[in-house]
């Protein structure tokens, strides 16, 4: 397991433990392959809305690459260029 490399990584990482009840997850941790299904991926989503803004994380990119730090990155380039 890998500490955080980013704020908005860590701030994931405790989105993804409270929702998929799981202790710890690392930045290369697959949602899906955590535990996450469709329905908690639109809680995930509503969650992210309403710390990062609207169009902080769309669906597909969340279902195109599901890992914690891919995920953390898409959120900060949307912030860049928001």
């Amino acid at each position: 397991m890998t500490e955080a490399k980013t704020g908005t990584e860590a701030e994931l990482a405790a989105m993804w433990r409270d929702l998929l009840g799981v202790p710890a997850v690392g930045p290369g941790d697959d949602f899906f392959e955590a535990g996450g299904t469709s329905l908690t991926a639109i809680k995930l989503l509503q969650r992210v809305e309403k710390r990062f803004g609207p169009d902080a994380l769309s669906p597909d990119t969340l279902y195109d690459d599901p890992r914690l730090g891919s995920v953390a990155a898409a959120i900060d380039e949307s912030a860049r260029h928001g």
